[in-house]
């Protein structure tokens, strides 16, 4: 009440408003007297504009899309791909039964795995791109034996015929031999068995990592088996840092095809599990999106049409004027874009969304222009006549000729853009800010995303004053002419075709400019009905009016504020709701709502996996199966592979403290102890012991590495030491992270935790490493967790903010910015009631909801405080001013809000 009589606040608000009233409506003056050459000048900047879109690339890559780039995780994976290339890619097919009783721990069933691995084996693309020639040569350190070095094998693979080391031959030796028996084989392998190259858990192969639905005998003795997993590595060039292969993405491409057509006796489809599957079932689910965001812009458009058609409206009718309103956004839509493209902004499935958004945002502050061009804005003058509509009174001051339809329809659209500019005003910029602050994340989709919107919207807006209000003044003449002419035509029906030559005529008048309004009146002076006679003793003017009195009540009032269609939203409504028992369901129903959330929110779960943007539908839903398959059956790793690197390091002078780095590093209660046995270190050391090598400096100590590397002994670490210039830039040792009973943000505290251990150890070796491809999208979760709750808290005081200084009002901005804060609250809980989760894709939904709902509060609080009358109950101010609030709350959610 202290704002209402004229508290600083509210009258600093009030110099806001009318200044941007006056603004916008300076601005309709000089639209409304050039249209066309506004529509044209506008069209030609955002053309300009569009040039960006020479810059358009649609990044689909996961890593680059919702990855931060600058966090350590990343930094430390981009030295890591500069210094080593042994950066593989595995490709797994899994092999399920034909049936529950078929064992594929037997004779028949291996020698058909094997025929399979034959086919792999013979997969080629190309001249040079072959499963063969491109696998990975990797050599493992016999933990049994530190000073062999397990044979070099010609394809790296894991599967149950490593126990007859991939030969054919030996296995049929073993199967033609009645006194061999599967199971012992299984269950009591050799001494030395071969290398597994793709199973965390252990160096060699282990039965239960390679064939799953096992079953036993009564001593323990694995005896049977329902499933296989076959893995292979392929050596990965990663050309020019994109972190794919060209050669790797062709052959992954006919390893699916070929072992999809393949029909097995024991086994069922096989289950193809590739990168190449993964990434295109993504591709192929968001294009399949994109299909139904088109069909739901083709909906919104189709009642942008509608809304404002209507057959027995005549002049009334403007169907014309919603297809120039989605024009508006869809021109201003495509300059945003290119203007984001040109200052380099990321393109990406998600972004696309931006165009349905832009769409909704930009048609509410279309409708609430047209909705308010009818308004009685002369209604305080002494012509104007309130029985009639706003239109037949513009039309009786043209037929009187005291205005030309130019200068009525200009005076008309000036006055709606000073009583409408407010309201778009402040809608736009709560819609920008609240985007903008979501923009500040590190998330390169998300930023890229509320970059677009927030540069759309402001884009939008200028348009709205242009573009959309220039298209506004030439609808507008044109039903001004159109209503002048059904007048003209009921008061005298016999010059009817003379007065619609002259009304044509007068379509063809150029816009307005000084020197013109003369020749306006003269135009109009020619439609002027003429004098009656005086035998009729009746006045012209007054039987003017009463021959039109019917005609004039049927169209007192335009469709949007029609009574009879807004009964229930202008009447009942808030007679309910503002009724004891309304305002107790209300808050009722608001408290349990919150209680839920608030519940949803202690306990909502973040998945971090590759299923969230999975689908299981399409031409590659083969992929996501055998991902599943993969999960129920092959899922029970224990450890994740880690590397230890040190970084430009001198390790003759830091020998004392590498041995140090290597023990505590081996002490820390997550890393299994037993994987840095048998590491390069150890072994080079071991090496110079066993030949007496004498080593005085640094570079001895170099030369004596490099000799170690030649050896038999030391050419399985070839790819884990990093030269430059006969310097060692960088060395790994490989390391095993435990993964048992651990979820995501254990696994976060000892990524942490570990960092933070290397640095205490690193002493004179400088800069140590820890870093593994899990550290990237473990950051990445840390990153959403602490960013997303701070780009609501940013939203939601910086809406705050912005509102305080356009409505004035304390109470009315802490209003809006709670609603907003209760739609995050009630956002975040709905993902445990869904049964969901956090993760990329919901986070960036997020920063939609506060922008969606701060602008439909914003709408609600600049209808809520408009200049009315206040009478001196609180309770009856608000019943008065609240037949208002619901019709345009119920126009913007059904006209404009078809998104949410």
């Amino acid at each position: 009440q202290s704002n209402m009589d004229g508290g600083r606040l509210f009258l600093a608000s009030k110099a806001v408003e009318r200044w941007i009233g006056v603004g916008t409506g300076k601005v309709a003056v000089v639209v409304s007297r050039k249209p066309w050459r506004t529509v044209a000048l506008s069209v030609f900047v955002c053309a300009l504009l569009s040039l960006g879109w020479l810059r358009f690339y649609d990044e689909q890559r996961v890593e680059k899309l919702y990855t931060p780039q600058h966090t350590r995780a990343f930094r430390d994976r981009r030295w890591v791909e500069d210094n080593f290339d042994d950066q593989d890619s595995e490709v797994t097919v899994m092999l399920n039964r034909e049936n529950d009783d078929t064992n594929l721990l037997s004779w028949g069933a291996l020698e058909e795995a094997f025929d399979i691995y034959d086919r792999v084996r013979r997969i080629r693309d190309g001249d040079d791109a072959s499963m063969v020639t491109n696998c990975a040569e990797v050599y493992w350190t016999d933990v049994a034996y530190p000073a062999r070095q397990a044979p070099h094998q010609t394809c790296q693979k894991s599967g149950v015929l490593a126990y007859w080391h991939w030969d054919r031959d030996a296995f049929l030796k073993d199967m033609n031999n009645d006194n061999t028996s599967i199971v012992d084989i299984i269950n009591q392998p050799e001494k030395n068995p071969p290398p597994d190259c793709c199973n965390p858990n252990t160096r060699h192969v282990r039965i239960a990592d390679v064939a799953a639905k096992l079953s036993y005998d009564d001593e323990g003795r694995v005896v049977g088996a329902g499933a296989l997993k076959f893995s292979f590595y392929l050596a990965t060039d990663l050309r020019q840092k994109y972190r794919f292969d060209p050669d790797i993405i062709a052959l992954e491409k006919r390893f699916d095809k070929t072992l999809r057509r393949a029909r097995f006796r024991y086994f069922q489809n096989a289950k193809p599990l590739t990168t190449f599957g993964l990434d295109k079932n993504y591709d192929w689910s968001s294009e399949y999106d994109r299909t139904f965001i088109l069909f739901a812009i083709v909906i919104i458009v189709a009642y942008a049409y509608l809304a404002l058609w209507n057959s027995r409206l005549g002049e009334k009718s403007r169907a014309s004027l919603g297809l120039g309103a989605v024009l508006c956004v869809a021109v201003s839509t495509a300059a945003g874009f290119g203007l984001g493209l040109a200052t380099g902004l990321t393109f990406s499935p998600s972004t696309s969304v931006c165009v349905f958004l832009i769409l909704g945002i930009g048609l509410d502050d279309s409708f609430v222009i047209a909705g308010a061009v009818d308004e009685p804005f002369d209604a305080d003058q002494e012509w104007y006549d309130p029985s009639r509509s706003a239109l037949a009174n513009d039309a009786r001051r043209v037929i009187e000729a005291v205005e030309s339809v130019e200068e009525v329809s200009a005076r008309r659209v000036v006055n709606t853009l000073r009583s409408s500019g407010p309201s778009i005003a402040v809608t736009s910029v709560t819609d920008f800010v609240a985007f903008l602050a979501g923009s500040i994340t590190r998330i390169p989709d998300i930023a890229a995303f509320c970059r677009f919107c927030a540069i759309s919207v402001m884009i939008d807006f200028a348009m709205q004053l242009t573009f959309f209000v220039a298209l506004l003044t030439l609808d507008q003449r044109r039903r001004l002419r159109k209503k002048v002419t059904t007048m003209m035509k009921q008061k005298n029906g016999d010059e009817a075709a003379e007065i619609e030559d002259d009304v044509a005529k007068q379509k063809t008048t150029p816009d307005i400019h000084d020197g013109d309004a003369k020749k306006d009146v003269e135009l109009v002076a020619k439609v002027k009905p003429p004098a009656c006679d005086d035998s009729k003793n009746a006045d012209v003017e007054d039987v003017d009016l009463r021959e039109l009195e019917e005609e004039l009540k049927k169209d007192d009032h335009p469709v949007v504020y029609d009574d009879k269609d807004h009964a229930f939203w202008r009447v009942h409504y808030p007679k309910y709701l503002l009724s004891v028992p309304g305002k107790l369901f209300v808050l009722s129903v608001s408290a349990v709502v919150l209680a839920l959330a608030v519940v949803g929110c202690v306990r909502f779960d973040v998945d971090m996996e590759n299923d969230w943007a999975q689908v299981d539908a399409g031409p590659y839903k083969y992929a996501v199966r055998a991902w599943q398959f993969n999960e129920d059956h092959f899922s029970d790793a224990e450890s994740f592979w880690v590397g230890l690197y040190t970084k430009h390091p001198d390790y003759f002078a830091g020998k004392e403290d590498m041995e140090r780095l290597i023990d505590g590093y081996g002490d820390l209660g997550f890393v299994y102890k037993q994987s840095l046995e048998g590491n390069w270190y150890d072994q080079h050391q071991r090496w110079l012991s066993e030949t007496n090598t004498a080593v005085r400096n640094s570079e001895e100590w170099t030369d004596s590495l490099r000799t170690f590397l030649s050896t038999t002994s030391g050419e399985g670490f070839r790819d884990k030491i990093s030269f430059e210039n006969n310097v060692v830039v960088g060395a790994e040792i490989d390391t095993r992270f435990k993964v048992v009973d651990t979820t995501i943000l254990t696994h976060a505290r000892r990524m942490r935790s570990a960092r933070r251990e290397v640095r205490k150890l690193a002493g004179s070796l400088g800069t140590v490493i820890v870093y593994a491809d899990t550290f990237v999208w473990l950051e990445s979760f840390l990153v959403i967790a602490r960013e997303t709750a701070y780009s609501m808290f940013i939203a939601v005081s910086t809406v705050l903010v912005v509102l305080l200084l356009l409505l004035g009002d304390v109470a009315a901005a802490f209003l809006v910015a709670l609603c907003v804060a209760d739609v995050c609250i009630c956002v975040f809980g709905c993902l445990y009631w869904y049964n969901d989760a956090i993760n990329f894709i919901t986070a960036f939904f997020i920063v939609i909801a506060v922008g969606l709902s701060a602008d439909a509060r914003a709408s609600v609080e600049i209808e809520c405080g408009s200049d009315f009358l206040l009478p001196s109950s609180p309770r009856d101010s608000f019943a008065q001013l609240f037949p208002q609030a619901p019709a345009h709350l119920c126009r913007a959610f059904l006209d404009s809000r078809a998104e949410t």
